[in-house]
């Protein structure tokens, strides 16, 4: 899905709406999406407040409230102007609708008495209103604002309003939002890491206008588009063209990475794992993985070079190592060497943080996921925004490939558009998730599919099967229940039914 500045978000619309588009047929595709994504997180049927301001957001908005009522929410309708002989583009908005609603100051009683989870819609303002909101407009954020219960679960349309959708800047009232759905393209300010907090997560809904969308150097990567670049198991398939990950991972002090960063690795479709790994861990992955290759090591003991790149595919080093200079010593040898896809983590991005210039050295794919801690480090700098920080490590090193772990996690290299993950979520803010992540992200790239892909790939994968299991319930989803939902969320990915 395309991420794109106010400006040309409009003009993309206005231009499909010159060219025999009708705007009911777009709101229609707007709404029937919106709910679509918002169902996964709605509670039971409860009170609802529709805030509809005098724009085509509100009327999204107000047909959203319609669609509520139908699945059984008790919805009150709050205008910021006096609707006078206000139309709505859809005919099922009646006249009947815009007297029965309510016109700011009243409040609604029945959402201020409800006891149980309620449910919030911002359609106040859209990309036509330049914050800080206007008095109406800012009196009812502020209001709504200091309404807010833990339990409530707070929509934003499009984009918060108060929010600068170019900038993500908050000069004023902002609508704190829980969830954001993004209509026909994601609004650049969603995306600034300092906008996180009151976007809360974000979903995205494509839109069918009738011009083709414009250039863009960021996209918002979406589920559905991920079947056009997934690739076939061909029915020669064998275990050793299915490829070979190599991975040195785990250590007495974080046992689990191992486990996690190999299971992701063999979830991922390789023929052959092959972990690398303290030797009072193997017996237990022996007996827990049987489909494991196991490499003993002694303690802080290196693998030997020639047999760790002899025969793999791709390689992960550093989940669940320490910064050693057996580790410094080992990728300084490793890096120059090899000619397959080499996935650093952890342990690993340590050691790159304190010599950086190494990689340069690299002739294969450098892939690199930091989480934001990791990131600061690796530039020597504390970061702003995740992908002024990415591009300003491409320009020092231009060969590497960066997954900036976090809120829609940022996958950065120099020859395609900055890239944002559209699934998972909070639940996965849970120790284990960044190894499973590297070895699924190792897997694929032992599969042949190019370093892009296989980031992009991996990352919406390993957020999708989060959701999925967060379905189950809980306030988070640990990395091994996501061993369960990996097989049905690559279905989900392959456009199969689930």
């Amino acid at each position: 899905m395309i991420v794109l500045p106010p400006q040309l978000a409009r003009s993309w619309e206005e231009k499909s709406l010159q060219r025999g588009a009708r705007i009911k047929d777009l709101m229609r595709q707007a709404v029937a999406g919106a709910l679509r994504e918002l169902q996964p997180f709605l509670p039971k049927p409860s009170t609802a407040l529709i805030l509809v301001g005098p724009g085509h957001n509100g009327d999204d908005a107000f047909l959203l409230g319609l669609e509520l009522k139908e699945l059984g929410w008790e919805v009150d309708f709050l205008l910021s102007r006096n609707p006078t002989r206000r139309t709505h583009p859809d005919s099922r908005v009646k006249p009947k609708h815009w007297k029965k609603a309510l016109i700011w100051p009243a409040k609604s009683s029945r959402f201020l008495k409800t006891k149980a989870p309620r449910l919030v819609i911002d359609g106040l303002l859209g990309l036509g209103a330049t914050p800080p909101p206007r008095p109406a407009e800012a009196a009812i954020l502020n209001w709504i604002s200091n309404e807010k219960r833990n339990s409530d679960l707070y929509v934003a349309l499009d984009l918060p309003s108060g929010l600068n959708p170019t900038s993500g800047a908050t000069p004023g009232a902002i609508f704190p939002a829980d969830l954001t759905i993004a209509l026909g393209s994601v609004k650049s300010g969603c995306l600034k890491d300092s906008a996180l907090p009151h976007v809360g997560q974000l979903r995205g809904v494509p839109i069918e206008f009738t011009t083709p969308a414009p250039k863009s150097s960021v996209d918002f990567f979406l589920p559905q588009e991920a079947y056009s670049i997934l690739r076939s198991r061909p029915s020669t398939l064998h275990k050793r063209s299915a490829g070979v990950v190599h991975l040195w991972a785990g250590s007495s002090e974080y046992p689990g990475a191992a486990t996690l960063t190999s299971l992701g690795a063999l979830r991922s479709g390789a023929g052959y794992v092959r972990l690398f790994t303290d030797r009072s861990l193997t017996p237990a992955l022996a007996t827990s993985l049987p489909e494991l290759l196991l490499h003993p090591l002694n303690s802080n003991e290196a693998p030997p070079i020639q047999e760790f790149l002899q025969g793999a595919s791709s390689l992960i080093v550093g989940p669940g190592l320490p910064p050693t200079t057996a580790l410094h010593a080992f990728l300084t040898q490793l890096i120059p060497q090899s000619k397959v896809p080499i996935v650093l983590d952890a342990g690993a991005l340590e050691i790159l943080a304190r010599d950086s210039k190494m990689i340069s050295s690299a002739e294969a794919p450098i892939l690199l996921t930091p989480h934001a801690g990791e990131l600061a480090r690796l530039l020597g700098n504390p970061i702003q925004d995740r992908a002024d920080a990415a591009q300003l490590w491409l320009k020092s090193f231009p060969n590497t490939l960066l997954v900036a772990k976090g809120p829609h996690s940022l996958v950065a290299t120099k020859d395609h558009p900055l890239s944002f993950n559209s699934t998972g979520g909070p639940a996965q803010s849970t120790a284990g998730m960044g190894d499973l992540l590297s070895g699924l992200l190792g897997g694929l790239l032992a599969l042949g599919y190019p370093p892009f892909d296989a980031a992009r790939i991996a990352v919406c994968w390993h957020g999708l099967a989060s959701d999925q299991a967060l379905e189950a319930g809980g306030p988070s989803t640990l990395a091994t229940d996501l061993v369960r939902t990996l097989p049905g969320s690559w279905r989900f990915l392959k456009g199969c039914a689930v």
